[in-house]
């Protein structure tokens, strides 16, 4: 029964609750040698791991994530066809191939592609639909919601950037319509996470600035979002959409991320064995995954369109290119969290006007 004291919360056309989302995980150097106690602890006796040939071919990571979990005495297959920023047909020809093959859990080893293919082929094996586009979200596909809880899914990123092992989403090229569009659904939120930094070593100085500024821009895009309280109150808990706004949880993970990325990420572009660089910045993009509660932005529709006539660019290039005018334009709306982002990405605001401090983030990124 509703007390009248609290009846102004109830009645209020703005909503007063947010989520708190993240997955569970483990990190540290070496932390993906216990992919096999951890999926057997999750149940998984058959895994199919999800990759793409130049992780497969060049560095042996995939092999070696086999090895461990048949160790631990669970079957495993490896899937190199993820394609990278992954499109509809693509992700169609993953699905069919796991089809049928009673695979109990999943395995994503890679950056945010493989991670976004494990998600999808674990949804469309698991509730299977005619239609591809039915569980995309409208106005493109049905909106269709998830019927019910998918198989385990483990995230092992091998870059440091789309925090997609911490998000409840999974995002696709629309190839004839040349659209980038997404699935969301809590059910989506993978497992458990194995953040090992030696695992993002191997990636190449290009892919780490390009996936180090994804996660910078997820991080700035949930931060300067509309607070949840300043959203419409959903007419039931079900209808409260994955992304719900800035809310003091993401904030306080975001802060961080940006404070990491603005000390580390020219470090592990220059110096791609500097191991400290690369721990802060696997951290950060991880803490940056607090954007599957946040939401973003600005930045992120504007490069949408971009990624979707250039499948080749890589998101975080996308991102990059429309994250100056994003900034212009919050500055006379979000000063304050402007100033803040330039602070945290070492920009010296002391003294300065609100606004001139706002103007730095800008400069920063």
């Amino acid at each position: 029964m509703r007390s009248e004291m609290f009846e102004p919360f109830y009645s209020s056309p703005n909503d007063t609750i947010f989520t708190i989302r993240n997955v569970q995980a483990k990190f540290g150097e070496g932390v993906s040698s216990e992919v096999g106690y951890d999926a057997r602890r999750l149940g998984i006796k058959k895994a199919l791991i999800v990759t793409d040939k130049n992780i497969n071919e060049n560095t042996k990571i995939p092999s070696k994530i086999k090895e461990y979990l048949e160790e631990a005495g669970v079957k495993a297959e490896i899937f190199d066809g993820t394609h990278i920023e992954p499109i509809d047909t693509e992700v169609i020809k993953a699905i069919e191939f796991a089809k049928g093959k009673d695979y109990d859990g999943f395995i994503a080893v890679g950056g945010g592609s493989s991670i976004d293919t494990a998600k999808m082929i674990n949804l469309y094996v698991t509730y299977p639909t005619p239609d591809f586009k039915d569980y995309i979200a409208p106005p493109t596909g049905g909106g269709k919601p998830v019927p019910g809880p998918l198989k385990p899914l483990i995230c092992i990123p091998t870059t440091a950037g789309t925090g997609s092992e911490n998000t409840p989403v999974a995002i696709v090229d629309l190839v004839k319509e040349k659209l980038k569009v997404g699935i969301s659904h809590p059910y989506l939120l993978p497992s458990f996470a194995l953040l090992d930094p030696v695992l993002t070593i191997s990636l190449p100085p290009y892919y780490t600035a390009s996936t180090g500024i994804d996660a910078l821009m997820h991080c700035i895009e949930c931060y300067t979002a509309i607070p949840y309280y300043a959203r419409p109150r959903p007419a039931s808990p079900d209808k409260r959409p994955v992304y719900i706004g800035s809310n003091p949880v993401s904030d306080i993970f975001v802060e961080k991320a940006i404070e990491l990325i603005g000390k580390y990420l020219r470090k592990a572009y220059y110096n791609p064995y500097d191991i400290e660089a690369r721990r802060n910045m696997l951290l950060a993009a991880h803490l940056g995954g607090a954007f599957g509660n946040a939401g973003v932005h600005i930045s992120h529709a504007l490069a949408y369109p971009i990624a979707g006539r250039r499948h080749d660019l890589p998101h975080g290039i996308t991102v990059a290119i429309t994250g100056p005018a994003m900034l212009e334009f919050l500055e006379p709306i979000v000063p304050e969290r402007l100033a803040r982002i330039a602070q945290l990405l070492g920009e010296k605001i002391e003294g300065l006007k609100i606004r001139e401090a706002a103007a730095l983030a800008k400069e920063a990124l």
